[in-house]
């Protein structure tokens, strides 16, 4: 019988445990480089935490974490290099997760962000080495496989898919496959499952071959037909794979969509007499049959080619077309792929220039449109109709439009890549001016540049329209200085955003003395340091005087992320830096313009002497308020232009456009209480207006406008009285009255408004109970003044507190669930002794 409760009691425990675990989102954590199978149990290796989240119980060395059966299962590596002795066959839907590549005692060079400049990114902390296998096989488990963070090197098979060998889905974030080898097809990765999908993202794909598909084959067809599958590949880095008996390097087949998108694609090879870097045709059988079984590729497939800088690889063919599928091929530098005799883009049954309905949309690329030059596009004349978009770089060099290729650091998010090159910078004379890559003037293109920085490209500039950023061609986006325009700012409660800075800096304050993590402190000091030198500014008594204005709107350029930086010249020449704004590097002045409506033009806006708009050093942020208290009218909208002008070149200048409204900040109340005494037919006194502010338009201790500095917070009549106080929900069991009683103001006039004191009595002396009742306040904003939050006046007896004799002889008490368990553990614990 003792042995049956202990094996209960155990069995109780497990169950609560399992249950803690399924609840549970930590990942799997490895805790060793070895790749052990089950022998050791005192460490975790890569392929047990694979079996782990298989079998959802612990394996190995490795701990369960989540048992679920619907969920991703999650691995945690460590920065180092895990050496794979076979390849690995993930069984169930799992994200693996490398050491984070981050830096907290540094600021990340590429974010424009007040707040979110931390942390710095650096290279990869983690590898995975095969010795002389693939890395990854999905096709067992048909699951899909998330990889972020990691270095995939080495992998290698005598069939398909050097690295990645799969079944189901398959995701690349910032991650890398280098050096792997496939001696059939897919060099990097092979798409083998009936609907294996590829996303790859902020990577590099870097050193592999095949002789088919250097980086990604697929097959084309399952017992239902064309094999359907998405294929994204944006912001990354594919160079330097291949090699001269290479076939391709993107194999395209069955029916995929395809979209390749802001990503440098260079230094690959494939043969040069035969090969293509970027193959999508139907072979030799494409465009005869109509029933579209003969051709490898299906007419549904979908290709996309956006913000690529497709340059200086080595192949007979960049890019091999035929009539099979759509073909979308925009903002791409498409040349300086190879010599007299090669094609930048090839239709695959002879000449394109008289072919009709090939599915093409081409523009604004830059590509040789001249027949004997180097690396010539064949296209067909249908897509230049109605099309001046693209850019003829026939017989000029590269470096006209791009820079030289630029090996990875951290100004380039880790990614090699070109830099294009702003030829007109500086140039005022329109005829001088050449056409490059940069600002074509159009915004549909994407919408992040490789280094993961916005285009910005639908951003406003009314005041310099033609300074304003359009799209580029090519997987960069040049930055310049450009100030935008920001609509739609007004003003909000400053007291409550001083009290948010306040609550900010003492949250980092207590990061700073007890942080939860040493990594972090860094970067908490420097939050601390920014909401101090906020709070320094509110208050010292001087520059509180300049920065706590009526009603004042403040605006935070780096918040906003404009403007948008300046690209500079590090150290070696050659490699960008982006210089944000800060007045370290920029000067700024602010002029107000007035009130209006802008509607393509600014010439409807009229001066007002009551605007004001100016640049807070104290602050480092924008100022727009008025000297009265006007509010903004329906229709109506205020305006100010800024202009930021480099201090070290001051030709690098930019203006931009704030448009404001000015509205009413409502007051605030608190919840307050009074004490009657029993039976002693007690009146209380109070002040209501003492647990009431207007601070949001004022700010804590603020004035009114520099025309109304005396401005009273409360409502006062036209009689010059203050009535600002309206009571509600009073019970019948109260007697309340007031120095003033008078009607409220419109629309309210038919309720009572009261001022000055506020006398509270019982009905009943004898009363034993506790009541309450609400209050509001009007501020004094004419012709509607606003009221504020609804506050509760609790009104206590002491009855029921220290003249309540029932609970003082009375001992009182209650059972709490704790109180039960502990009852029924007591229990149960007698009932055992007594067996």
């Amino acid at each position: 019988m003792k042995n049956y409760k202990k094996a209960l009691l155990a069995s109780m425990v497990l169950a609560s445990m399992s249950l803690i675990a399924e609840t549970s989102d930590e990942p799997i954590k490895v805790t060793t480089f070895v790749d052990e199978d089950g022998e050791n149990l005192k460490a975790c290796s890569l392929r047990e935490a694979l079996e782990t989240a298989k079998r959802r119980t612990s394996y190995g060395g490795c701990v369960v974490t989540d048992t679920r059966s619907s969920t991703q299962k999650k691995i945690q590596l460590e920065k180092g290099v895990y050496t794979l002795k076979s390849e690995l066959q993930p069984q169930v839907n799992v994200s693996i997760l490398g050491a984070g590549p981050v830096d907290w005692e540094n600021k990340n060079v590429l974010l424009n962000d007040v707040v979110n400049q931390y942390p710095a990114q650096i290279p990869l902390q983690t590898t995975i080495q095969a010795e002389n296998s693939r890395i990854f096989n999905t096709t067992v488990g048909k699951q899909k496989l998330v990889l972020s963070n990691l270095i995939l090197r080495g992998g290698y098979t005598s069939g398909l898919g050097g690295a990645i060998y799969a079944g189901d889905d398959v995701s690349l974030l910032s991650s890398q496959i280098l050096d792997s080898k496939a001696e059939q097809a897919g060099g990097a990765i092979y798409l083998a499952g009936n609907s294996s999908g590829l996303t790859i993202s902020k990577s590099l794909i870097q050193g592999n071959q095949a002789p088919i598909g250097s980086v990604l084959a697929m097959h084309d067809k399952n017992d239902l037909g064309y094999t359907q599958r998405n294929i994204t590949i944006n912001s990354s880095s594919l160079v330097k794979n291949g090699s001269t008996t290479s076939k391709s390097m993107f194999e395209f087949v069955g029916e995929p969509t395809i979209v390749l998108e802001s990503n440098t694609i260079a230094k690959n090879i494939a043969n040069s007499t035969y090969g293509n870097l970027i193959k999508f045709t139907g072979d030799t059988e494409a465009g005869q049959g109509t029933g579209n079984r003969s051709s490898v590729l299906s007419t549904l497939s979908r290709l996309t080619l956006e913000n690529n800088t497709i340059v200086e690889n080595s192949a007979y063919t960049t890019f091999l077309y035929d009539k099979i599928g759509l073909k979308r091929i925009t903002f791409n530098v498409l040349a300086y792929n190879g010599e007299i005799g090669t094609y930048a883009c090839r239709y695959l049954l002879g000449s394109a220039k008289k072919q009709e309905n090939v599915g093409l949309l081409f523009a604004y690329n830059a590509f040789v449109k001249n027949e004997a030059s180097a690396n010539y596009c064949d296209l067909p004349e249908e897509v230049f109709v109605k099309n001046e978009s693209n850019i003829d770089v026939s017989d000029k060099p590269i470096g006209t439009y791009l820079s030289a290729y630029i090996p990875a650091s951290v100004h380039t998010g880790f990614l090699p890549l070109y830099y294009p090159i702003d030829k007109n910078r500086f140039e005022q004379d329109e005829d001088k001016k050449v056409k490059d890559l940069i600002n074509t003037g159009v915004t549909d293109c994407s919408t992040i540049d490789q280094r993961g920085l916005s285009r910005i490209t639908d951003g406003a500039l009314n005041l310099d329209p033609d300074a304003r950023n359009t799209c580029d061609i090519g997987s960069v986006e040049l930055m310049r200085l450009t100030a935008g325009d920001i609509f739609d700012l007004s003003n909000s409660s400053i007291s409550k955003m001083i009290d948010n800075y306040q609550g900010s800096y003492e949250l980092f304050e207590n990061l700073v003395k007890n942080p939860n993590n040493s990594e972090f402190l860094t970067y908490y000091k420097f939050r601390l340091a920014q909401y101090k030198k906020v709070l320094d500014v509110f208050a010292d008594p001087e520059k509180r005087q300049d920065a706590l204005k009526y009603r004042a709107i403040y605006v935070d350029l780096r918040n906003q992320k404009l403007p948008l930086p300046e690209e500079v010249l590090t150290s070696d020449g050659k490699t960008h830096a982006l210089q944000f704004f800060s007045p370290e590097h920029y000067d700024i002045e602010v002029e107000a313009l007035g009130k209006g409506q802008i509607d393509g033009a600014i010439a409807g806006i009229e001066p007002e002497e009551e605007l004001v708009c100016k640049w807070n050093a104290a602050l480092e942020q924008i100022m727009i308020y008025r000297t009265d208290d006007e509010i903004t009218q329906a229709g109506d909208k205020y305006y100010c232009k800024y202009t930021i002008t480099s201090i070290a070149n001051r030709k690098i200048t930019s203006t931009g456009l704030l448009q404001a409204a000015f509205v009413n900040i409502a007051p605030v109340v608190k919840d307050t209480s009074v004490t009657l005494k029993y039976q002693k037919n007690e009146t209380a006194t109070l002040n209501l207006l003492d647990f009431a502010n207007d601070d949001g338009d004022t700010g804590p201790n603020g004035s009114g406008p520099e025309l109304k500095p005396n401005k009273s917070a409360f409502w006062h009549n036209e009689e010059g009285v203050e009535l600002p106080i309206r009571l509600s929900n009073v019970s019948s069991n109260l007697i309340i009255t007031a120095d003033r009683v008078g009607n409220c103001p419109a629309p309210d006039q038919q309720e009572k408004c009261y001022g000055g004191n506020i006398y509270i009595k019982e009905a009943n002396a004898f009363n034993q109970f506790n009541f309450s009742f609400n209050y509001q306040v009007y501020d004094n904003e004419l012709p509607t003044p606003a009221i504020s939050n609804v506050g509760t006046v609790k009104v206590i007896s002491t009855a029921n507190t220290t003249d309540n004799k029932r609970n003082a002889k009375s001992g009182g008490g209650s059972t709490t669930l704790l109180s039960l368990f502990g009852l029924l553990g007591l229990l149960a614990y007698r009932c055992l002794r007594r067996k």
